[in-house]
């Protein structure tokens, strides 16, 4: 039987960009095209997958909740992070929240390909830049938690920081991490209390200079 792959992107030149690379890859697979995360819902709730490759920020996920969305209709479905966020700050995060691999957007064809096919044979694929930040980071990890205070929020306070630096309020917020906005509050003044901030340009600021790329 052929694979089904599932390309799950907001933006129509990444989905027809990675459909080409896919088909030129495995040209006996059917690639199906989801733009934002209801539809790629619907579209598991009637086709099994083999693979999703899944844009971290697309529109109705942007968080680490959607991978256990995804595995709750289809547990074995092999999930690929794609990715224009900095790998060393998010790579680990999706991964220990169920992902099997993390690439970046700007990554070469060999690198995409490369990534693929480890995903597809139930491996879990990092980049060789990041395994060795990874292993750098564990020789000194007392000197890296120090340069970058975000290593210290959680899951939920990096979603809630990307949120806050893509201009939503409290309430947009809340509703859609079906949160209360009192909760929500009380995440972003952990947030500015752990990287020293004010306001949302300083926490802006604090994310650029440590390596956060939108």
């Amino acid at each position: 039987m052929p694979m089904h792959i599932a390309i799950a992107d907001d933006h129509s030149a990444v989905r027809l960009g990675m459909k080409y690379l896919v088909r030129g890859w495995m040209p006996e697979c059917t690639v199906h095209l989801a733009a934002d995360l209801p539809a790629l819902l619907e579209l598991l709730s009637l086709e099994k997958m083999d693979m999703i490759v899944l844009d971290i920020n697309i529109p109705g996920g942007n968080n680490f909740q959607m991978i256990s969305m995804i595995r709750n209709l289809q547990p074995s479905v092999r999930i690929l992070m794609l990715s224009a966020y900095e790998e060393d700050l998010y790579a680990m995060r999706y991964i220990d929240s169920g992902a099997d691999g993390y690439l970046q957007k700007d990554s070469d064809e060999d690198d995409i390909l490369e990534a693929l096919n480890a995903v597809l044979a139930g491996k879990k694929y990092l980049s060789s830049e990041l395994k060795n930040h990874l292993l750098q980071s564990r020789l000194n990890q007392k000197a890296y938690s120090h340069n970058n205070p975000i290593e210290y929020l959680t899951n939920r306070e990096l979603e809630i920081s990307r949120l806050l630096i893509d201009g939503k309020g409290v309430g947009e917020i809340a509703k859609a991490l079906f949160i209360h906005t009192s909760t929500v509050g009380t995440y972003k003044s952990k947030i500015f209390e752990k990287l020293c901030v004010r306001n949302i340009r300083e926490l802006m600021d604090a994310f650029s200079m440590h390596g956060w790329a939108k």
